[in-house]
């Protein structure tokens, strides 16, 4: 599932308990700022973000721009080939 997002200048959009969800700039400039992170993040158009935790994230726009929720974020084909050598049996990562 995905959701789309016009964001202004002051007026931040507030996410929770989102971890693993993937934030895409579809355009503008997005400020991103996530609880427990040390940095903030700053997106540009076509730019990605993954969501570290369930904590509060704040995304607002540096004047205006769109961005998009996606859901979880798949995972990395090199990380899944490391752990179905890792594990004593292979994993399924097809959804269901």
């Amino acid at each position: 599932m995905q959701t789309d997002h016009e964001l202004r200048n002051e007026r931040p959009l507030r996410l929770e308990k989102a971890r693993a969800k993937v934030i895409e700039c579809l355009s503008g400039t997005a400020w991103i700022t996530a609880y427990a992170q040390f940095e903030d993040c700053v997106l540009r158009s076509g730019e990605r973000y993954t969501i570290p935790n369930d904590g509060l994230v704040l995304v607002e726009a540096v004047g205006s721009g769109r961005i998009r929720v996606h859901g979880t974020a798949a995972p990395r084909p090199a990380l899944l080939r490391w752990l179905n050598l890792a594990l004593p049996h292979p994993l399924n990562t097809r959804n269901t």
